[in-house]
């Protein structure tokens, strides 16, 4: 069935459904939800901050599998996604490129995944996703500059429920889940067993020899979860994860000069991959009276990393070269919260944090064609660190509410780098040590109704330049720090079929890290030289109009632009330096709007069908504004039968092939870029219990 006709069986479907909806008997409202947003368990409409949830049944609705997939559902939130970085763009604050850390916090099971190479993971066996806006220093820590992403798995219980889920779709793609959860002594012990594996040859063809599978996939994580609640007080859970991900990445093409390539089209000499391994532990133990709640969060993340790059991106004999990659990270970490349960007009939440890290990555720039290594920096990072955190509200009259937290974060880092090629040894220690405060005002205007002013200090860490050899000079950079200033509005209506949120935000950013030349030995540096500031606004709409149908949708608008920066860049030949000023120049990755606009209906016949409109503005990817993504739209459809224990659903995600980037920069004379996914489409079949 071509792409028109499956359109119009879907809205001849929807049209259908949706005048069934409006005969149905009975009360609609939108759905009940619980965030952890503040640590604590909140209705999300009471929170004073700008944030998008997801509950299990949304992100299977939505089809959102993985993290690329879950940030196009929220306004002001984009990704960069490039084979294995994975940068979280919110409110369009954007790190260097080369970065190790993200400006956007990333938690599974309230447990950070502190690089960015961790955080495009597949999704499974959630229980629901949070993606906060604004700086979260306050209670996440280091490197939640822009906000945080929550993500919290399913805990099992007392009723043994199941689901085997699997797809197939173009490109020869094939995803299978499966979960499993139950007691094993009721009310006592209880077991979660869930996995993934997902498959597929990829989109890409490589025209020096015709292979179609240049940029295949597969993909392979399990989780289990252990709960013991050995009284109503307690509750213990231990959670493994462990994740798999062996891809081919001949991804990046040329878009410009003889050597450019026609989108999901590439020339290749060389075998691109990347392979991935994690594990994790996690020992969470909460225990809760009428007064207080303390919970303990205890740790253990280990994963590596094997990369090779293409990196003259063309199947050009007498210049061949590679970028090996190898990275290893290991980390622990222990939090511990006391919280107050009582009724009182005072709420407070007191912890305390502390972890060691362990990253070493090791680098290598080859000539194949040559047979020379130019550079091999090999370099070890130890980073410890601990937090003291405190955060209470108080609430007067019944309807203002004053929030004020604080968190005195400090960490150590020792760094060294050796490189034999060429010769150079050095290294470095260096000490961060932050306090991050948070204010906030709300007043309920009414039961529906709450009016919010906030302000929260941010920071991404400092570190090191481990990618290229320099000078100790130009090793290790410095922090950069964030203000977000913001009012908001948050109300339902229509007795509760209707959710109107609307967010406005001011964010300075000062000592920002920027990548540029160095003006004396012309290599790459990471510098603090840079001030930049960020505005806009988001605005969320959820409504259920009628019986099994829900309306949604987002709009975020961001104009995040360089104060100052003076860079050292190469002119026009390439033969000299010289200083271009980027003041009034966007910030790269940083979308000037976002939306996501649906509709969706759930009918008592067994009919499901959705439509999707995603929409990103136009974003530049580098600081020069030379490389220029222009803004693009796809569209979602889904279209199925739900039984009581099985459902069968047809789906195409971006129905019209639209063609767009995910990444684009400046390389040499020309402009390389990776393609997003075209027009996919398949079917799922799925079996409940």
């Amino acid at each position: 069935m071509g792409t028109k006709n499956w359109l119009l069986a879907f809205f001849m479907v929807f049209i259908i459904c949706a005048q069934a909806g409006m005969v149905q008997a009975g009360a609609h409202s939108l759905q009940d939800i619980t965030v952890t947003a503040q640590k604590n368990e909140e209705d999300p409409q009471n929170v004073p901050i700008s944030l998008d949830y997801f509950s299990d049944i949304q992100l299977e609705d939505a089809r959102i599998n993985n993290v690329f997939d879950l940030t196009t559902f929220s306004p002001n939130t984009h990704m960069m996604e490039r084979s294995c970085e994975h940068i979280v763009v919110i409110r369009g604050i954007s790190p260097f490129r080369g970065c190790t850390y993200s400006p956007a916090a990333f938690y599974v099971d309230e447990v950070s995944y502190p690089l960015h190479y961790m955080q495009n993971i597949d999704l499974f066996d959630l229980q629901r996703a949070e993606i906060l806006k604004g700086p979260q220093g306050t209670l996440y820590g280091r490197n939640a500059e822009s906000g945080v992403i929550n993500l919290i798995t399913k805990q099992p219980g007392n009723k043994l429920t199941g689901k085997i889920s699997a797809e197939y779709g173009n490109y020869d793609s094939l995803r299978t889940v499966a979960g499993v959860g139950g007691p094993i002594v009721d009310d006592k012990l209880f077991l979660g067993l869930s996995g993934l594996f997902y498959s597929s040859d990829g989109y890409m063809e490589n025209l020096a020899n015709g292979d179609d599978k240049v940029a295949d996939k597969q993909h392979a994580a399990g989780r289990a979860t252990l709960r013991w609640t050995p009284s109503e007080h307690w509750d213990i859970s231990l959670i493994a994860d462990l994740i798999n991900a062996d891809d081919h990445g001949a991804e990046a093409r040329l878009l410009s000069g003889p050597r450019a390539t026609d989108p999901h089209k590439v020339r290749r000499d060389t075998d691109a991959y990347l392979r991935q391994d994690w594990n994790s532990q996690t020992l969470r133990a909460s225990y809760s009276n009428d007064t207080v709640k303390v919970v303990s969060i205890s740790s253990t993340l280990y994963q590596t990393l094997d990369k090779v790059n293409d990196s003259d991106i063309w199947d050009d004999p007498k210049n061949k070269t590679i970028n090996p990659i190898e990275m290893e990270e290991r980390q622990y970490s222990q939090e511990l919260r006391v919280s107050s349960t009582y009724d009182s007009p005072l709420q407070w939440l007191l912890g305390v944090y502390g972890f060691t890290e362990d990253s070493k990555f090791d680098y290598r720039y080859e000539m194949l064609s040559a047979g020379r290594t130019y550079m091999h920096p090999v370099t070890d990072v130890d980073t410890s660190g601990y937090a003291v955190f405190g955060q209470a509200t108080y609430t007067m009259f019944d309807k203002l509410h004053f929030t004020a937290g604080v968190r005195f974060d400090q960490q150590s880092m020792e760094g060294s780098l050796r490189d034999e090629v060429q010769k150079v040894a050095y290294n470095k220690d260096l000490d961060f040590d932050e306090v991050l405060p948070k204010v906030s005002l709300s007043y309920d205007l009414s039961k529906e109704v709450m009016a919010y002013a906030s302000a929260a200090k941010g920071y991404l860490v400092g570190g090191y330049n481990w990618g290229l050899t320099g000078t100790p000079e130009t090793f290790c950079f410095d922090p950069e720090y964030t203000w977000n200033y913001e009012v908001g509005l948050k109300s339902t209506w229509l007795d509760n079929t209707l959710m109107v949120n609307l967010s406005v935000f001011y964010i300075s950013i000062d000592d920002k890290q920027v990548s540029e030349l160095h003006p004396t030995i012309a290599a790459t540096t990471i510098t603090n030289a840079a001030e930049a500031a960020s505005q806009g606004f988001e605005l969320q709409l959820q409504a259920k109009p009628l019986s099994g149908l829900d309306v949604f949708g987002g709009f975020g608008y961001t104009e995040a632009k360089f104060d100052k920066f003076n860079a050292n860049v190469w002119n026009d030949a390439g033969d000299a330096l010289i200083t271009k000023n980027y003041e009034g120049n966007y910030l790269q990755y940083a979308p000037k709007y976002t939306y996501n606009f649906g509709a969706q209906y759930r009918g008592k016949c067994g009919i499901f069908a959705r439509a999707d409109l995603l929409g990103t503005g136009a974003f530049y990817g580098d600081a020069a504004n030379k490389a220029e993504q222009s803004s693009y739209m796809t569209v979602n459809l889904q279209l199925g039968y739900e039984a009581k224990s099985l459902d069968f659903r047809l789906w195409m995600k971006n129905a019209f092939d639209e063609e767009y980037l995910t990444f684009l920069s400046p390389f040499q004379q020309t402009t390389v870029g990776i393609d997003g996914p075209p027009q996919t489409f398949g079917a799922t079949l799925t079996y409940r219990f």
